[in-house]
């Protein structure tokens, strides 16, 4: 239980500073040009941000455990885990989201191969913290 919460921990670490690096630095000027500021709570509410990716770690690395975890070395295992979540949790969500607010749909691209990027660094972080599998 020791590694599952430092796996979802770490994990959540890494998948929020992606999060923000993404969002604030690489993604800051089209973000600023196509979303309405109606849109935006200001300031963010980081500590919500932050739970959620507590959170998607927490079922990660709980997951990782039961299914995502393979005999192969465990950071190749850890990304694979990550993209599959990503392909089952961020873009349909991502789906939901560009249905209901006003975002350019150029961005959707752009939005699932980022989710590639951080849930792959997620799962990487998580597969190196569980190891192989037993």
């Amino acid at each position: 239980m020791k590694r599952t919460l430092l796996a979802a921990i770490t994990a959540a670490l890494v998948m929020f500073s992606l999060a923000g690096l993404y969002t604030g630095v690489l993604a800051r000027a089209f973000i600023a040009s196509h979303v309405a500021p109606a849109l935006l709570r200001t300031p963010p509410n980081m500590a919500l941000v932050f739970g959620g990716y507590a959170l998607i770690a927490l079922v990660m690395s709980l997951l990782y455990v039961r299914v995502g975890r393979s005999a192969g070395a465990p950071a190749w295992s850890g990304v694979r885990f990550g993209l599959v979540v990503a392909v089952l949790w961020l873009m349909p969500y991502s789906l939901v989201l560009f249905g209901v607010y006003r975002c350019p749909y150029v961005a959707l691209p752009i939005d699932f191969a980022w989710a590639f990027v951080e849930q792959g660094l997620g799962g990487l972080v998580i597969g190196l913290i569980h190891g192989r599998a037993r």
